[in-house]
């Protein structure tokens, strides 16, 4: 974390206890263990805004993680080292879109985190409401992932499009396997991704292989 992401993290740290959230000081997030995996909700300091360069927009996610996704998820090779052991299954950014930054300026750190530190326990409170409890279910995340499969949502269950795809394969196989089908037509029809065709289709060649 930087000086910011601390100082706003340290106000808000009573708040997280609350509802289970410890610091983890390895991935510089607050995770709460889970049955199932864990949660963790993620505090950013997105660095200067564009312009005059006077103050940090600040951002958090909320991230559920099912090991019965992501162990298999991490076997085929898009995330390295210890990066593997804190994969998220669901990301969600509470924060809607059309509402103005959160911000700290320069000139006024000390009452800004403060602010700043007010609203993402808004946040986590909102959190709490409609993603953690929902997306504990597994079958709450394929049907929310799955529904239009590949579609770019919030939440989101990947950033560049084979992560995406390769958790909507595995969840659609381990959760609905009717499903499973039209998923894979789906990611079959995608022109380009960020790794070469070849290299796509064998991940969809250890998927399809997967039991689960």
């Amino acid at each position: 974390m930087d000086r910011i992401e601390r100082a706003i993290t340290k106000i808000l740290r009573p708040k997280l206890a609350e509802h289970g959230f410890e610091l983890s000081k390895k991935w510089d997030c607050f995770v709460r263990k889970q049955n199932s995996g864990e949660d963790s909700f993620v505090v950013v300091n997105q660095g200067t805004a564009k312009g005059a360069g006077k103050f940090y927009e600040i951002n958090c996610f909320a991230d559920v993680r099912h090991e019965r996704v992501e162990l298999p998820w991490n076997t085929l090779g898009m995330v390295y080292g210890e990066d593997q052991m804190h994969t998220w299954t669901l990301q969600y950014k509470p924060r809607e879109r059309h509402l103005p930054p959160m911000t700290v300026s320069l000139t006024s750190v000390e009452a800004d985190v403060e602010h700043v530190a007010g609203q993402l326990a808004g946040l986590l409170d909102h959190s709490e409401k409609v993603f953690y409890p929902r997306f504990a279910d597994l079958k709450e995340v394929e049907e929310w992932v799955n529904k239009n499969p590949l579609a770019d949502t919030n939440p989101t269950a990947g950033g560049p499009i084979e992560h995406l795809a390769m958790r909507a394969l595995i969840l659609a196989k381990l959760v609905n396997p009717p499903r499973y089908a039209a998923v894979r037509e789906a990611f079959l029809a995608l022109d380009k991704g960020m790794f070469p065709r070849e290299r796509r289709m064998a991940m969809l060649q250890r998927v399809d292989e997967m039991s689960l």
